[in-house]
């Protein structure tokens, strides 16, 4: 923008300053990628936890986008913890749409809205806004972003993890490797003893269920999941994860230059507080996701065990919700919906374990 607004003025320059200036900007866009380039081979040739240069750490550049979706009532919120994670350059505010602004009843006219629920109870408005804030997030980052990964929060996410007492790292630095060092975290999954396939195998309710709702059998379920991949989806904040059954989820690839850090293959979790999504991952939840059926959390499970993307998880995660700030979602009872349990509103206000202990 500012290369276009000088040379657009011919007039007031000659053309031998014309030709100077374009040099000049060249010469300047060329030294300034190359200093990125060398602050990001910095970051990486670092060990785990050692200190940056004061000068990599400032000129390393994000390789995504960033969006903390947020209602106003909590946009201080969100700006407090972009401010504290030092995501100013990077990640901005994204309006939440609200679900007084809806109307079920138009929204399913319209294609947006499932007239049927995939959900164990029927869809409150709160819920349909929340997922709708989501894929709208999503539509930003495809259709605005030139990066192939964006980073999505909700304006309830705090940082768990100590990212910089205990890697001496940012926020901003961490995604970075995690992002870098993802063709170096393809594994197998579905290989014999694989602690998912003893999960599956134990829990023969859960099993069983999963394969109604995807309308296959187990050796189709296992085909679409078997391969050396990486993710699409990475879950950096998950709870009420099925990894505490068979002795617990400890097994899963080493991050590259991030000591303390894995990814782990998730088989059903849940929190869509805050999560890295490729490019294609986000077109995928789109379409699964479209008209709505069922909430976030749902969709990106579903469209994970579909074989459509490839969900992993951080552990130990690295994001959490403040549950003191409640939910917005289920504030109130909803009048198109049905009527929150005091045990549903309950839940809403208590601390979500990473992994569920009942799996």
């Amino acid at each position: 923008q500012y290369h276009s607004s000088l040379v657009s003025r011919p007039a007031k320059m000659s053309y031998v300053s014309s030709r100077m200036l374009i040099a000049f900007l060249c010469l300047f866009t060329g030294a300034s990628l190359q200093h990125e380039q060398d602050a990001l081979h910095e970051m990486l040739s670092t060990t785990p936890g050692q200190k940056m240069s004061t000068s990599a750490k400032d000129s390393t550049h994000a390789l995504f986008d960033g969006y903390v979706i947020a209602v106003p009532s909590r946009r201080a919120a969100a700006r407090e913890f972009i401010h504290e994670n030092g995501l100013e350059t990077s990640t901005v505010i994204h309006n939440a749409t609200l679900k007084t602004s809806l109307n079920r009843t138009q929204l399913v006219k319209q294609g947006k809205v499932s007239p049927i629920s995939l959900t164990m109870f029927p869809l409150q408005i709160g819920d349909i806004s929340c997922t709708m804030s989501h894929q709208s997030a999503l539509r930003r980052f495809l259709e605005t972003s030139d990066k192939q990964f964006g980073l999505i929060f909700e304006d309830d996410a705090w940082l768990e993890y100590p990212v910089q007492k205990k890697l001496g790292l940012s926020v901003t630095e961490v995604i970075n490797r995690i992002i870098l060092g993802r063709n170096a975290t393809k594994f197998e999954v579905m290989g014999p003893g694989s602690t998912v396939r003893k999960a599956l195998d134990v829990n023969k309710t859960r099993t069983t269920n999963m394969l109604t709702y995807l309308k296959m059998d187990m050796d189709e379920f296992v085909r679409r999941q078997s391969g050396t991949k990486t993710w699409d989806l990475l879950n950096l904040g998950r709870c009420y994860d099925n990894c505490c059954a068979v002795g617990g989820q400890t097994s899963g690839v080493d991050i590259p230059n991030l000591a303390h850090l894995k990814l782990v293959f998730s088989l059903e979790a849940s929190c869509g507080h805050s999560y890295l999504v490729t490019r294609h991952g986000a077109q995928q939840l789109l379409e699964e996701g479209t008209p709505i059926s069922e909430i976030t959390d749902d969709i990106m499970v579903h469209t994970h065990w579909a074989g459509k993307i490839r969900q992993l998880s951080v552990t130990p995660r690295l994001f959490k919700q403040r549950v003191s700030m409640g939910s917005l979602i289920h504030e109130k009872d909803d009048k198109h919906g049905v009527k929150l349990s005091e045990d549903a509103t309950l839940a809403a206000r208590q601390e979500k374990p990473e992994c569920d202990p009942y799996a």
